[in-house]
């Protein structure tokens, strides 16, 4: 771990070796993930999954530094009228190539999400412990389209 990152503790690997196990493909090296130029994002099985992991992509998409992101449901990187989508299209436990999705930054830019690649992560012992998703291609929809999601993370 590079001076100035978190801890990420055991989620890089995790992370790395279950896209490598579903894909067949490494996703970057375990040390490198943080910094990767696509995105990547993890949250855990809790039944309002929380995100556990986001690289520094991930912190300037959705505007929100590593404490911002990490515990923060990700439900909540879905507009409020696509949140019941979202989670239909993320329900699978399998691999989901293809994914593509509305989503809102913390200023309530709206985002589209392209092609994202969406799989469950086990731990060594081969536990299922999250789902990550990873992607490269996104496209604004507008500037800005509501007045932020903070007040939709205290309502919700």
């Amino acid at each position: 771990m590079s001076q100035g990152q978190p801890a990420f503790g055991q989620w890089p690997r995790w992370i790395g070796d279950s896209y490598q196990q579903q894909t067949g493909e490494q996703l970057a090296e375990e040390r490198d993930l943080y910094a990767i130029p696509a995105v990547v994002l993890c949250h855990d099985t809790s039944p309002d999954p929380l995100f556990v992991y986001a690289n520094l992509a991930a912190q300037r998409l959705w505007e929100r530094d590593w404490r911002e992101f990490i515990g923060w449901p990700s439900r909540l990187t879905a507009p409020p009228e696509v949140r019941e989508e979202r989670s239909q299209a993320l329900s699978g436990s399998g691999l989901v190539r293809g994914y593509t999705g509305v989503r809102v930054s913390r200023s309530g830019r709206l985002f589209r999400i392209r092609d994202a690649v969406v799989w469950p992560v086990r731990d060594n012992a081969g536990v299922l412990v999250g789902q990550a998703a990873a992607f490269e291609q996104w496209e604004a929809l507008d500037e800005v389209s509501r007045s932020g999601t903070d007040r939709e993370d205290r309502l919700s």
